[in-house]
């Protein structure tokens, strides 16, 4: 299955795996967002780990009884590639080659000239910079096949692998309406790991995954943990503006996702990274039982606005 990340695909249902849960998400109105279903099914530790399905026969037997219970069987699905198997580079190529000649270009430039750290890319080109540059996002082929599979033993179709930094992009656009000249820093946290990625004229320009380096103990103090967060982004902020940049642009906005003690990480990132910080949730997302859609729901939220 090819990946489409950026282009609209037929109507189909959102669904996300994620380490912690399987979680699907309906709307009932996109203006103003209100959510008709959002439904969770726990997963063990261990089933998924750094995105990769370790116990297949495990997951698939509760993605049946998930897919069973939520009324999805023979549905089309929308799912997120796992982040440590998903990277974005933006590249130039030669002024000879056509739009829409891009991708095959890459296509063969991909293990010759242009190298990606998996043997079995699959990967989309999008024009970028006025057609003087591409964005080319890329995914791991059988790790995506793998999700595929698990979907096809469930008796669902999986349609559109979609990554996570543009599914709460979308979410947080919608929340905060952003300029297009602003350069946005996306932190979203996962339990003992993260993720930033930036985004400069609604494009994704950078993606990392941070595995924290702490002792398990340290996960529970939330001032080391969140010292460990400020200075990750520290890091990849000044990357970001001295590498790719070469000075002459930075961080504009912080937007984070998936921390409960967030003052004091809003105080400190503030005061450290000298740019406003704000939730991604501005304004809370009210479901038909709820007046406040629970956060770990954002990132398949944000899966689903791909087709608004």
């Amino acid at each position: 299955m090819a990946l489409s990340f950026l282009t609209k695909k037929a109507r189909v249902v959102t669904m996300t795996i994620e380490e912690d849960a399987i979680r699907y998400v309906e709307f009932k109105t996109t203006e103003p967002l209100h959510i008709s279903k959002a439904e969770e099914m726990a997963l063990p530790p261990e089933i998924i780990k750094d995105g990769e399905i370790v116990d297949v026969k495990a997951l698939g037997s509760l993605l049946d009884e998930a897919v069973h219970q939520w009324g999805l069987s023979k549905k089309s699905v929308r799912f997120l590639a796992p982040d440590e198997f998903v990277i974005i580079r933006k590249v130039t190529f030669p002024q000879g080659v056509k739009v829409d000649e891009l991708k095959g270009h890459f296509f063969i430039e991909i293990g010759s000239t242009l190298y990606l750290p998996f043997e079995d890319p699959v990967f989309d080109v999008v024009p970028y910079n006025d057609n003087a540059e591409v964005l080319i996002i890329a995914s791991k082929e059988s790790v995506i096949r793998s999700y595929e599979q698990l979907f096809d033993g469930a008796k669902m179709k999986a349609a559109v692998a979609d990554i996570t930094p543009l599914a709460l992009y979308r979410l947080a656009y919608v929340q905060h309406d952003f300029a297009e000249e602003e350069h946005i820093m996306m932190i979203d946290l996962q339990s003992k790991k993260m993720t930033v990625s930036i985004f400069h004229e609604h494009y994704p320009l950078f993606m990392r995954p941070v595995e924290f380096q702490m002792a398990e103990e340290d996960f529970l103090d939330s001032a080391i943990l969140i010292e460990e967060i400020e200075t990750e982004a520290e890091k990849l902020g000044n990357f970001y503006r001295y590498s790719m940049n070469a000075g002459e642009a930075g961080i504009t906005k912080v937007i984070f996702n998936g921390l409960d003690n967030w003052p004091e990480l809003q105080a400190r990132l503030e005061n450290r990274l000298s740019v406003p910080v704000y939730p991604i949730v501005m304004k809370p997302i009210p479901s038909e039982l709820n007046d406040s859609v629970p956060e770990r729901f954002n990132r398949a939220i944000g899966l689903a606005l791909k087709e608004v």
